[in-house]
C-alpha cells in the first residue's frame, strides 16, 4: 500500500457549533480511510481476524493542527506507508479540503502519523504481520 486515498464529505454531525469539524472526528475518519486503502488492497480486517486471528490496533496518534475543515467540505484523505516492522507499520494520513480544480501541491489541513501494532484478538500480544498484508503495506 504506497499510497491510497479516501473522499468524504463533512456532515452536521460532525462539527461543532460553529460549523468547524470537531477534533475527535479526525480521528473517526483516519479509520475509515485507513480501512478502504486495505479492502481496496483486497485485505480487509475481517478476513485477516478470520484467517490468522490477529488484528491490527492504534499504538501511537500523533495529530497536528493546521487549519480546520468545515460544514459541507469535501476532504481527501491521503494514506501512506512510511515504515514497518515484523509487528507494526507507520502510517502517515494526510487531511486536505479537495479543490474544484486540481491543485499540483494541495496543502494538507490536518496530518496525522498512526503506529498500528498487529495483536492477536484473543489475548491482545504482540504478532507478525500476516504475509499478504506484509507485501501490500510494503508494495
Amino acid at each position: 500500500m504506497i499510497a491510497h486515498t479516501h473522499r468524504l464529505r463533512v456532515y452536521y454531525e460532525d462539527t461543532d457549533a460553529g460549523g468547524v469539524v470537531y477534533h475527535a472526528r479526525y480521528l473517526g475518519f483516519a479509520e475509515r480511510a485507513r480501512t478502504e486503502a486495505l479492502r481496496e488492497a483486497g485485505l480487509a480486517h475481517a478476513d485477516m481476524h478470520r484467517e490468522h486471528g490477529v488484528i491490527f490496533m492504534v499504538r501511537r496518534l500523533d495529530l497536528e493542527y493546521f487549519r480546520p475543515a468545515r460544514l459541507d467540505d469535501v476532504l481527501s484523505i491521503r494514506t501512506e506507508t512510511l515504515a514497518f516492522t515484523g509487528a507494526t507499520v507507520t502510517l502517515r494520513q494526510s487531511f486536505h479540503v479537495a479543490a474544484d480544480e486540481p491543485v499540483a501541491e494541495p496543502v494538507a489541513i490536518v496530518v496525522a502519523h498512526v503506529l498500528l501494532a498487529c495483536v492477536r484478538a484473543a489475548t491482545g500480544g504482540a504478532a507478525r504481520i500476516p504475509p499478504r498484508w506484509r507485501a501490500a503495506l510494503a508494495a
